[in-house]
């Protein structure tokens, strides 16, 4: 990827830190710049007058930063050839997806408190649908049992349920999936290309790697603030990077932070304007733990070519492995057949099962698991003051975990510990687009009793001693 001297000033917009001479502000700003992905390994720079005309700077201050750069190994200038970013930046490419996403799978083993993965034990009504197998089984064991482009009364729960969150859906424009993951997988394999970027926020769920791994593409990663996204910068850098893709979560995975509707229109627009299919993840969508409400992306006015998934795993149970996405319909067609010669579609009985839970009982469902995250949450800060550990963290908007600072700064080390105590937990590099972004950080989802929580937090205080 070649970047011009336009391109590269305006993703270092507000790059002057006000310390240190410009040449070294200048090559930090480029540093930083390739550790979020901004500007991928082998991205080409502009030349050094180019850039010196179009940032109103001395020739000998670029040169100086350049310099800098290839002392550091961040870039590589061959003879006769243009500069461009070296070995030092590569991303997220680099690492293995299966192996980040694996670190977040529920625990084979017999921990003590499984801490590592954000999955939920079932909601009392699944067990009360379950038990009266006439509520959702008649007819389900009839024909052939296959349903492979799913259950039409489960597609139109789906719709009324979309429609609930102003988005106007239609029956063919709706996916049933294996769970929330298969439609993460269908929808960036469908628009990202081979070698182009899909944006995502810096931290974000790690079952998107393996996603644009299996497209071919690259993930870039936008700029976050300890208040989540950095909008004003990431629609900077949509329009200079001119993604395939961008996948944004309502409620991010691990921090629990969310976007304002003035902001997330701000980001549909930008989408549009720069042909940027947006990927909207909503499965933790509508467990918020505050008067936070996010809107959906395709609920926006003129909203441009926007993705919406969701399923029943986070509210209901896991277990279930109920999902779907929601586009236009040509490309909702294409993915259904896509689906299908996967797996041949979900259980027939499954898709029944669902249905039920999603018309009839998602409503108070939604509700008590609300409430016993709160109180899960409330019983991790109690743990928290009783341990005396210095934890730190930010208040999550929504979702089910947290997102906490270690003492003493490195949480692969911490999260070894807290395994072979019996506490096993996702650290930071898990989450991260690219290295070091989070390397003191681990998710802590609370998901579990408060009980649970607090017998966890105890053993996670004894590995940070």
């Amino acid at each position: 990827m070649r970047t011009t001297a336009d391109q590269l000033t305006d993703i270092l917009d507000h790059w002057q830190s006000g310390t240190g001479p410009l040449y070294q502000q200048l090559s930090d700003a480029i540093v930083s710049l390739a550790e979020s992905g901004s500007l991928e390994h082998g991205a080409v720079l502009p030349s050094e007058r180019a850039l010196s005309q179009k940032m109103h700077l001395s020739r000998n201050t670029v040169t100086a930063a350049y310099q800098q750069l290839r002392d550091q190994g961040w870039l590589e200038v061959r003879p006769g050839a243009a500069p461009r970013l070296g070995s030092r930046s590569r991303g997220a490419e680099a690492m293995s997806a299966h192996d980040r996403f694996a670190r977040i799978l529920p625990d084979q083993g017999m921990p003590i408190v499984a801490l590592n993965s954000a999955c939920p034990a079932p909601a009392p009504s699944v067990a009360t649908v379950m038990n009266d197998p006439l509520s959702y089984f008649d007819g389900a064991s009839t024909g052939t049992g296959y349903a492979a482009l799913g259950d039409p009364e489960l597609v139109r729960a789906v719709v009324e349920h979309l429609r609930a969150l102003g988005i106007p859906a239609e029956p063919d424009e709706v996916v049933i999936t294996s769970g929330g993951q298969q439609a993460l997988w269908l929808a960036v394999t469908a628009v990202a290309g081979p070698g182009c970027p899909v944006a995502m926020e810096g931290i974000t769920y790690p079952g998107v790697f393996d996603a644009v791994a299996a497209a071919g593409s690259r993930p870039l990663a936008l700029p976050m603030t300890p208040a989540g996204l950095d909008v004003a910068q990431s629609v900077r850098l949509l329009k200079a990077a001119r993604s395939d893709a961008a996948y944004i979560t309502t409620f991010n995975n691990p921090t629990g932070k969310s976007l304002a509707d003035e902001d997330a229109e701000r980001l549909v627009h930008a989408a549009k304007a720069t042909g940027t299919v947006l990927i909207d993840d909503r499965v933790l969508g509508e467990l918020t733990l505050t008067d936070a409400r996010p809107r959906a992306f395709a609920s926006f006015p003129d909203a441009g070519s926007v993705i919406t998934l969701g399923g029943l795993s986070k509210v209901f149970w896991g277990g279930l492995r109920i999902g779907w996405l929601h586009t236009n319909a040509t490309l909702a067609a294409q993915l259904r057949h896509r689906r299908a010669a996967m797996d041949l579609g979900g259980p027939a009985m499954v898709q029944k099962l669902g249905t039920v839970l999603l018309t009839e009982h998602y409503d108070a469902t939604l509700a008590w698991r609300i409430a016993q995250l709160k109180d899960s949450l409330a019983a991790v800060r109690e743990a928290f003051v009783e341990t005396g550990v210095d934890w730190e963290f930010d208040e999550p908007d929504g979702g089910p975990c947290l997102w906490v600072r270690v003492p003493g700064g490195n949480a692969e080390r911490f999260a070894e510990r807290a395994a072979a105590a019996g506490a096993p937990v996702a650290s930071g590099s898990a989450f991260e687009v690219m290295p070091g972004l989070a390397s003191d950080r681990f998710r802590l989802p609370f998901y579990q009793s408060a009980e649970q929580m607090k017998v966890g937090v105890k053993i996670l205080a004894e590995s940070a001693a």
